[in-house]
């Protein structure tokens, strides 16, 4: 199955955005997805899921000293990013996390804006996950007590938002695992152990 470049991915936003057929949105789903604007189309999602199927990634993606290009386009254009674990319960749990800039290097931060009545960690329980589509599914792609990193972008794009959005993830984190939808949308998500390009902030 061939690859799809993200130069490809760029070349047919832009022809769509000629076309006059983009439009944006906010987006918040089950708790979970809260930070990406597509607008999504049917066809390469389906490619983009199989051909990545089960590649579950296990290192941390991008360096800042060896991929200073596509750490900035993180910086520039932020996608979603959620820690992801599954309690020896069974149960999902997650908290958003984000680029701050600071005097120094960026760093990572737990965004706790939408966590006001979360734990001072901002862990909260997402049982919305499951009405995802995840495919493959999560719930079988985390171990307990294991907590991993998952990043999200639209798997296909009608703007040029999306596919910086897209290339922003895959430049970062690596290719896809799979894909999930929402509200008929479909994203690409890739899963990590460590994230990629700065250092998270230290817990409390």
């Amino acid at each position: 199955m061939k690859h799809f470049s993200a130069r490809r991915v760029a070349f047919v936003a832009i022809v769509i955005v000629f076309a006059g057929s983009c439009s944006g949105c906010a987006l918040g789903a089950a708790g979970m997805v809260t930070t990406i604007a597509p607008m999504v189309a049917e066809g390469s999602a389906q490619i983009i899921g199989s051909q990545v199927a089960m590649q579950q990634s296990g290192d941390t993606g991008a360096t800042k000293e060896e991929n200073a290009d596509k750490c900035d386009q993180l910086v520039r254009v932020p996608i979603g990013v959620e820690e992801i674990r599954k309690t020896k319960a069974g149960v999902i749990e997650s908290r958003q996390w984000k680029i701050a800039e600071t005097s120094g290097d960026p760093i990572w931060i737990v965004d706790r804006s939408q966590t006001e009545d979360a734990p001072e960690d901002a862990w909260q329980p997402k049982p919305g996950i499951a009405n995802l589509l995840f495919d493959p599914p999560l719930f079988q792609m985390l171990k307990p007590g294991e907590p991993e990193y998952l990043a999200y972008a639209p798997a296909d794009v009608v703007n040029v938002s999306d596919s910086e959005q897209f290339d922003s993830m895959t430049g970062a984190f690596g290719a896809g695992v799979g894909t999930f939808k929402w509200r008929d949308r479909t994203y690409s998500y890739v899963l990590v152990k460590h994230l990629p390009c700065f250092k998270p902030e230290k817990e409390k």
